[in-house]
């Protein structure tokens, strides 16, 4: 079986003989929500074919490298805060066989507070993975929050108490860190040839053979080489093909979309006339111009400013109820790896009750809010694109009251203000840019005068959108 594979790794070139290429990281492995780019150096040999690139996750963008020799990048780690690999690739596309990939590793450590319940006045010391975190003394009631920085593919922690009141103890606690690896998928050449074939690599940290995937092509037909090694032939008619691979255990997906070109016919042009032939005096050099490379575009900034709006109901007992809406702008606090952001909103809610007054008869009554609320928002847990923040704030709130009535001969209106405050908890279900909310909130705000006893506050329920600039 040796004998075999090594035959067929030497019938293949581009699996044989390829050294790696050269990568430098800066930094080498990433802190989730505080380190947001990493600048990628891949030195290439002269006169190489131009390299090709792609991510596990994240986003790698080109830059024009000042070296010769040398290809930049700029990869932007992906926004999620559990421990996750990172796989880079990097290759030229070769004619005779499958590309030889470079892979990259880079470890993407998250962040996670951890709170340990001991004695009072004990020392904690948290170690994950070797590092060791603390030492932390916990307060009167006897918990201690440490911070630890957690590396992928780890999924406990050991934590060691030391107290005058009691023998050190050492014991191993649980981590919710999601099962969760890297896939790659990678075609080769970047456009298929109508007619001809190419070749798709799988690959994780390490190449990923077909009997652990769950492997889905439309557009051509897939015959695996190798392990991780798929000869792909565009189907007639095909003009792209795609792929979608999913690890058999559920821990990590893949898919990609390459294009079907056809087969250029190339045309012999007629030969032009013969130039006059020029003293040697009279000739000027040509100017040679080289081929001419578009700037990578940058990537768009990341601004901390949002804009978002709300818009459902609320109840607050009795009549006190109606619909509502608000309008705000949210700023990202840099601090804490962004977990917090300060956020200011206008609204607008209406309530409408028909008492009924003694000796004269039913009045029609109708109150409209309008709060004026700043609040903190802050992150309570995030998993892939979902995430659960909690929101406390309070403001002022105006109100306009209008009551009508058979015995009035003109609308009596009054006008006045009250102090709103509040608590809620909003689902978050990021999009992109744009995110889809979800909120309950708690409130109290009484609107009291002379003809109007009405409560603003209540519970309520909202959805809406948030859009982050």
């Amino acid at each position: 079986m040796r004998v075999l594979l090594t035959l067929l790794l030497l019938a293949l070139p581009g699996l044989a003989g390829a050294e790696p290429l050269p990568v430098t990281l800066l930094p080498s492995q990433v802190v989730l929500g505080r380190d947001l780019v990493v600048v990628v150096r891949v030195k290439t040999p002269p006169d190489a074919p131009p390299l090709r690139a792609a991510a596990s996750t994240g986003r790698l963008i080109p830059q024009r490298s000042p070296k010769p020799g040398e290809s930049l990048f700029i990869w932007t780690p992906p926004d999620i805060r559990y421990p996750l690999l990172a796989v880079l690739a990097f290759w030229t596309d070769s004619p005779g066989g499958p590309p030889e990939i470079t892979r990259v590793p880079i470890p993407l450590l998250g962040r996670n507070e951890l709170t340990v319940d001991t004695a009072a006045g004990a020392q904690v010391v948290v170690e994950v993975a070797g590092r060791s975190f603390g030492p932390t003394r916990a307060d009167r009631r006897g918990k201690a929050k440490v911070t630890v920085q957690v590396p992928p593919g780890v999924s406990k922690a050991s934590v060691r108490v030391t107290s005058t009141r009691q023998r050190p103890s050492l014991r191993t606690i649980p981590l919710d860190v999601p099962p969760e690896q890297p896939l790659l998928a990678v075609m080769s050449p970047e456009s298929l040839p109508a007619g001809g074939d190419g070749w798709l690599l799988l690959m994780g940290d390490q190449p990923v053979p077909g009997s652990e995937l769950r492997l889905r092509v439309q557009g051509a037909s897939t015959r695996e080489e190798l392990p991780s090694v798929f000869r792909v032939k565009p189907e007639p008619g095909a003009n792209a093909v795609v792929v979608e691979a999913q690890r058999a255990d559920g821990t990590g997906s893949a898919r990609l979309t390459a294009h079907v070109v056809a087969a250029v016919v190339r045309l012999t042009p007629a030969p032009p006339p013969p130039a006059p032939r020029v003293p040697l005096a009279e000739v000027t050099p040509a100017l040679v111009l080289g081929p001419v490379v578009a700037p990578p575009r940058p990537p768009p900034p990341s601004h901390p400013f949002s804009v978002q709006v709300l818009g459902g109901g609320f109840l607050a007992g009795g009549d006190n109820r109606g619909p509502l809406a608000s309008l705000g702008v949210g700023y990202q606090l840099p601090l804490l790896g962004g977990r917090f952001a300060l956020e200011a909103e206008a609204g607008i809610r209406r309530s409408t009750s028909h008492p009924f007054v003694e000796g004269l008869g039913t009045l029609d009554s109708r109150v409209m809010a309008y709060p004026l609320l700043f609040s903190v928002r802050g992150l309570a847990f995030e998993h892939g694109r979902f995430s659960l923040h909690g929101r406390v704030g309070a403001g002022p709130t105006y109100y306009n009251h209008r009551a009508t009535g058979s015995f009035f001969d003109t609308p009596l209106v009054q006008q006045g203000r009250t102090f709103m405050g509040f608590l809620a908890a909003q689902a978050v279900w990021r999009l992109g840019a744009v995110s889809t909310l979800l909120e309950v909130r708690a409130g109290r705000a009484a609107a009291s005068a002379s003809l109007v006893d009405a409560q603003l506050g209540g519970l309520s329920a909202c959805v809406g959108l948030r859009y982050r600039l």
